[in-house]
């Protein structure tokens, strides 16, 4: 339902699960970074649950003397800005908290705790077409909904062919909303609401209704006001649609704000959650792994990759089901020497060793590059390049050696691993077992001679030939009569 602008005041976030991407900068130095227009601060929000309603009565009457209640936080602890500009996705599963949070934030729902700040007109889309009245029509709806957000009295009017012509309803725009199809009263909602223009725009699973015509004009629009320069949160179980239209993304899982940083992070961590819960802390390996464990005798190649591990800390933040793990890295230049530098053009190959606790019938191993503002230069997996891993057996290790030519513009990269398997929901998923983020770094320096191959970010497969016209098919042309 649409709100108009809520505030109250927000103390400094004090640090956030994962990292945010940074705002882009110029080669000399970070741009200056837009104001911050919407901060959230340790928002929790708890509801009451009673078994039966005799409970609430008890508690009601007693004036809260006897408990009878259980105290459920649908959002706990979240703190998380966002700049002026930018579009913040909101992911996670059904129950993580989403809605919820979207309606402290415009004052549908008080938190129970923290607090949070908006500046600026906010405009909150949690139902297309919530606050439509039905004996209305489309026109009389959008003077109703601008006298109730307080706009001057001629902005309907300025609005009115803007929003009839988006929402193309023809001759029912002026027909009551009771005649009105689902996808119609969506369409006249959207087109309400976007065509209004606020500072901020709040809007919960739009493009999940309608036929795609509609969600793809609705997609449209939305980038079109995100060029404009409005400020925007958008939750949605669409995951293309997240990573096309932000540029970061939180996660939440039971209330919890749990990663904030890349849509694409955001969006694998949320995929591998619903696979299998996270089970890092407390993993027991199956009495095949654990026994293999026991009797293992390293080979040369472990010993030199357990050695020369590059994934040191990294290993608390990894995420994944945990029925396979990466067990360690090791990063090498052409000439077989443990390294995280080389010249423009060159090569490091990835000794990734891993292993299983169940069988993994077909494992994919990949990796991911990164440049000094988290943006994703690069990603492939074995699965991509038709490479075909054997199966894994319990306790069993394979090692992947993966080569990578960074023909990429010289400077700072970080890399990431990842351990998938085909997933089996349907939707062309993997099933994430083990996955690392922001290793290395890797540094890029110029050739050596200082011939480049490119210019540019990257090197693309481009290739030349050419071929010699013969003289004699050559027309000799002499003056024109004119001299010319």
């Amino acid at each position: 339902m649409p709100t108009p602008s809520t505030a109250a005041p927000a103390s400094p976030s004090h640090g956030e699960a994962g990292s945010a991407r940074p705002s882009a900068g110029g080669e000399g130095g970070a741009a200056l970074e837009e104001p911050i227009v919407v901060e959230a601060s340790g928002l929790c929000k708890c509801f009451k649950i009673y078994k039966n309603p005799s409970d609430r009565l008890a508690e009601w009457v007693t004036l809260g003397r006897r408990v009878r209640h259980r105290s459920f936080a649908a959002v706990d602890g979240v703190t998380f800005q966002l700049r002026k500009g930018r579009c913040l996705g909101v992911v996670g599963a059904n129950g993580a908290g989403k809605s919820t949070l979207l309606k402290m934030l415009t004052g549908v729902l008080r938190p129970t705790e923290g607090s949070y700040r908006i500046t600026g007109r906010v405009l909150s889309l949690l139902e297309l077409s919530a606050g439509l009245d039905a004996e209305m029509s489309g026109r009389e709806n959008v003077r109703s909904m601008a006298m109730l957000l307080n706009f001057p009295k001629e902005f309907a009017a300025s609005r009115m062919s803007e929003i009839e012509s988006f929402a193309e309803l023809g001759e029912f725009f002026d027909r009551p909303v009771r005649l009105y199809s689902s996808g119609m009263r969506a369409r006249l909602g959207f087109s309400m609401y976007a065509c209004f223009r606020p500072d901020v725009f709040i809007v919960d699973e739009v493009l999940s209704v309608g036929d795609v015509f509609f969600r793809q004009k609705c997609a449209t629009r939305m980038r079109q006001l995100l060029d404009e320069g409005m400020t925007m949160m958008f939750v949605s179980h669409d995951a293309q649609a997240v990573l096309n239209l932000c540029d970061e993304a939180i996660l939440l899982q039971k209330g919890k704000l749990v990663f904030r940083g890349s849509p694409e992070e955001a969006i694998r961590r949320h995929h591998s959650s619903l696979s299998q819960p996270l089970k890092w802390a407390k993993r027991k390996p199956g009495e095949a792994a654990a026994a293999a464990e026991k009797a293992r005798i390293l080979s040369k190649e472990e010993k030199a990759i357990l050695r020369s591990d590059v994934l040191g800390p990294r290993r608390e933040h990894r995420h994944g089901t945990g029925e396979a793990r990466i067990v360690a890295c090791r990063v090498t230049n052409s000439r077989n020497v443990d390294s995280v530098a080389t010249p423009l053009d060159g090569k490091l190959t990835f000794h990734v060793l891993i292993e299983a606790d169940r069988r993994i019938e077909r494992p994919s191993v990949g990796v991911q590059l990164y440049d000094r503002l988290n943006n994703l230069v690069f990603a492939s997996a074995t699965a991509q390049l038709r490479h075909k891993l054997p199966a894994l057996e319990p306790g069993e290790r394979v090692v992947v050696f993966l080569t990578l030519a960074l023909s990429v513009k010289e400077g700072t990269y970080t890399f990431g691993l990842s351990l998938t398997e085909p997933g089996d929901g349907g939707d062309g998923q993997p099933l994430y077992h083990d996955c690392f983020d922001l290793l290395g770094p890797l540094e890029v320096s110029s050739p050596a001679d200082g011939k480049r191959t490119f210019f540019g970010m990257a090197r693309l497969p481009l290739s030349a030939h050419h071929a010699v016209i013969p003289t004699q098919h050559l027309e000799i042309r002499g003056p024109d009569a004119n001299g010319a």
